[in-house]
């Protein structure tokens, strides 16, 4: 990352440090310059904010553990990553550092080439953080935007309308009907759904609904009450796709016609979801009113090809 408008900011109270490391990074970075702590809490909180400060520890009135301290405890500067530098070498300095948030710790006499590297390094990280921030940002807003509060009469237009690529019937989440004993495959098949519908172009999974679009409701399924059924139905898909894709699913009990139904509605997710159950790693994809599976040497070609659709 060799960019002049990437900031970095020295703090220490010995000024033939600063020169020492402004010789090292003037190069490549704008640097600013602080000779203790208030000076250096002053300027990481005006914009434009450092990029990175390198911050010594053992300084007058306030020392760099407290500098870091209250750079951390403020949301306006906590993400900003600190370098200890410093000419102490102990173990518990260093562990000490850590605890309150620092990225590194360089100690002196500073070695330029050690010191150009952990720079560059935590800048790139830091750069990449900032860019996952905004992209989940972005996807929170999105997300927000297309989920939708469904009532009852929309339910039944659903169920009117019948199974399709986007819509699926479960008659329970975890109850085998015929047996009268709890089934994993019946699990295992309302993951597939939800894994499909991620992987394909969103969905709404039913629960509580014959294949034929009767309500049956979600006694069957045997739970204490319904927090308990969505705090396993949450757990399975937290176990078997990933947590990282629960911001993709919104489950929900709702009444349709007198009954209770557990709806699922997945959201097309940017990433490939694998379902995860008994050590096997299963893509799948929905095609028409079904889930199928792909096999390992199809799945890039379906990446591909669902990429370029987007464009």
């Amino acid at each position: 990352m060799n960019d002049v408008q990437t900031t970095v900011l020295i703090v220490d109270d010995t000024p033939t440090n600063i020169q020492l490391l402004n010789s090292m990074l003037r190069e490549q970075y704008k640097v600013k310059a602080a000779t203790n702590g208030e000076k250096a809490l002053k300027i990481a909180r005006t914009e434009p904010q450092p990029d990175i400060i390198l911050l010594d520890i053992m300084m007058p009135a306030m020392d760099g553990y407290e500098v870091c301290r209250q750079l951390k405890s403020s949301p306006l500067t906590a993400g900003i990553p600190v370098i200890f530098i410093t000419a102490k070498t102990g173990a518990e300095d260093e562990q000490q550092g850590f605890a309150l948030g620092a990225v590194d710790y360089v100690t002196k006499p500073f070695n330029p080439d050690i010191v150009k590297s952990r720079v560059r390094t935590h800048l790139e990280l830091y750069a990449q953080q900032r860019i996952l921030h905004a992209e989940n940002k972005e996807l929170k807003h999105r997300i927000a935007s297309e989920f939708s509060e469904y009532i009852e009469p929309e339910i039944v237009s659903i169920l009117q309308v019948g199974e399709s690529d986007g819509t699926e019937f479960k008659s329970t989440l975890r109850w085998n009907l015929h047996t009268d004993k709890a089934d994993k495959k019946i699990e295992n098949a309302c993951l597939k759904t939800v894994a499909a519908f991620l992987n394909s172009d969103s969905g709404v999974l039913l629960v509580g609904v014959d294949d034929n679009g009767h309500v049956l409701g979600l006694k069957q399924d045997g739970f204490a009450n319904e927090d308990k059924l969505l705090l396993h139905w949450n757990s399975l898909i937290k176990t078997h796709l990933g947590v990282e894709f629960m911001q993709l699913i919104r489950s929900q009990i709702n009444d349709l016609g007198g009954q209770r139904i557990l709806l699922v509605q997945c959201l097309r997710s940017s990433k490939p979801v694998f379902f995860r159950r008994d050590n096997d790693e299963i893509f799948y994809v929905r095609t028409g009113n079904g889930t199928n599976q792909l096999k390992p040497s199809e799945v890039i070609a379906y990446l591909d090809q669902r990429e370029d659709s987007k464009h």
